[in-house]
């Protein structure tokens, strides 16, 4: 009995004292006063958050650029994807700039160069950091021009049919159940229907075609030259595969198929297309271009033909003429090379030019020879003679077509070359026939043109194969095809063919 009650009373206080000690280290904790936050190398940050506690350097933002200096650790200059979250140059307030001002820093194009733009995104980066037209957006369709196919428009087509004929019996029946269907660049986007049904077709009955446009957005960063459409017309068959109407112009195929230049915003079509089957009215529109214009010479080209007054006016782009003003070639040519390549034909002014003098010619219902001496007046009626040495200070000078057109002004050779051109943009067989004579121990020179016409028209020239070129004087307004000045004897020099 004793054994138990010490055993008992062990317990008792072994409990009671395991009590003391608890409480005592509970008050002691509860009582003790908070340890003081500690910034031992004093750069703001407390130790205990301080990843560099014992070096105030490593808090500081050297470039005052808003991230410190330390958040570079482990950073190389290569090391942007982390962008804007370190400092990859903390020494350097620079590097952070935006020179020119895009929003995008100039050390994200670490690495670029300008070829180098299909993996990176748009906007992501700034490839050319002294540019500040590298990431303009022109049109505003949220491609930088960079990356933009067509600069100045946001890219779209719309495709509109209008009515349809049936031509020819596509089954038994003297109707058609038609719908059509509309693939862009080989995939469907649209299938044409009257509200879910068919339009009924009688044939040899044009149908009007009702239905919501259908309006296709070009992804303006394509790669693509050109966005292809097919239309496809089918006539609806209740026991079989419906029949297919064919109505391409273009044999070996039944479906009507144009194509959209991407990177000049311009297609070309007629809006009418007849298949062996049916006929279809269609219409496609797209946005309108804002090209900015650049700086032109605007000119108006007065002169009289059988008792009427002509006049239209044209512009010509200062840079066009400033660069044949500029060209690198000799106003006094000598070889008969030198003086046909002043003949320029091809320029898209002087196809522009002949262009209009073709239409009014047509609007009167002038022959092939009515519209040369139509056209020579206008040339000599429009072109001021002047000399050289008045003119650009110089004893010779040729001028191209284009800089004869702005200046309004010029002697033979110059109303001589664009008369030419002119005539062989139209198709005409044409020469330059280049006199030279002496007076009073003086040489002189003269340039005219031959034009090669059937029948007799006057005064001509023969070449090495007998081909007849009549004579055109481009200087006097008096003066008709195969009519020569006086004082112009005996052949030509030299017959210089374009």
């Amino acid at each position: 009995m004793k054994t138990k009650n010490i055993i008992l009373i062990s317990i008792i206080l072994i409990t009671i004292l395991s009590f003391i000690v608890v409480f005592s280290y509970t008050t002691l904790n509860n009582t003790e006063k908070p340890i003081k936050k500690i910034d031992t190398d004093g750069d703001g940050v407390f130790d205990s958050i301080d990843a560099f506690p014992d070096d105030p350097s490593a808090s500081l933002d050297s470039d005052e650029d808003g991230y410190p200096d330390y958040w570079n650790e482990g950073k190389n200059q290569g090391d942007s994807t982390t962008n804007l979250r370190i400092d990859a140059f903390p020494r350097d307030p620079a590097a952070s700039m935006d020179t020119d001002s895009d929003g995008y820093p100039d050390y994200w194009n670490t690495g670029k160069d300008q070829s180098d733009s299909t993996s990176i995104p748009p906007l992501e980066i700034d490839e050319y950091p002294e540019d500040p037209n590298a990431h303009k957006d022109t049109d505003k369709d949220g491609y930088p021009d960079f990356y933009d196919i067509y600069d100045y428009v946001n890219l779209s087509i719309e495709i509109n049919i209008d009515k349809f004929l049936l031509t020819k019996r596509v089954d038994t029946l003297r109707w058609g159940q038609i719908y059509f269907v509309v693939y862009i660049d080989g995939m469907k986007v649209s299938t044409l229907n009257n509200n879910n049904k068919y339009w009924w077709v009688l044939l040899n009955i044009q149908k009007e075609i009702s239905h919501e446009p259908i309006i296709f957005d070009i992804p303006d960063n394509t790669k693509k030259s050109y966005t292809e459409i097919i239309i496809k017309a089918y006539d609806f068959d209740l026991f079989g595969s419906d029949d297919s109407v064919d109505i391409s112009e273009k044999s070996g195929q039944d479906s009507l198929i144009l194509r959209f230049d991407n990177v000049k915003n311009e297609i070309a079509y007629n809006g009418i297309s007849q298949g062996s089957d049916a006929k279809l009215w269609y219409e496609i529109s797209y946005a309108e271009s804002d090209i900015p214009i650049s700086e032109v010479y605007n000119r108006t080209y007065r002169w009289n033909f059988k008792g009427k007054h002509w006049f239209f006016s044209q512009d010509i782009s200062v840079d066009l003429y400033d660069a044949y003003v500029n060209s690198k070639v000799s106003r006094a040519p000598q070889s008969e090379n030198a003086m046909a390549n002043f003949v320029t034909s091809n320029d898209d002014v002087i196809k522009r030019f002949s262009n209009k003098l073709k239409t009014f010619s047509d609007s009167k219902g002038y022959n092939s020879v009515t519209t040369a001496n139509f056209i020579l007046k206008f040339v000599q009626q429009t072109v001021t003679y002047t000399h050289d040495n008045s003119s650009k200070g110089r004893l010779e000078y040729w001028r191209f077509p284009v800089e004869t057109l702005v200046e309004k002004a010029g002697d033979c050779e110059d109303t001589s070359v664009l008369f030419a051109s002119i005539m062989d943009a139209l198709d005409y067989d044409v020469v330059l026939l280049l006199y030279s004579w002496e007076e009073e121990n003086k040489k002189y020179g003269h340039l005219a043109v031959g034009v090669h016409l059937d029948g007799d028209h006057g005064n001509y020239v023969t070449d090495n194969t007998g081909k007849k070129y009549f004579y055109c004087e481009t200087t006097t307004a008096s003066f008709n095809i195969g009519k020569i000045p006086s004082n112009i004897e005996g052949n030509p020099e030299k017959i210089i063919h374009i």
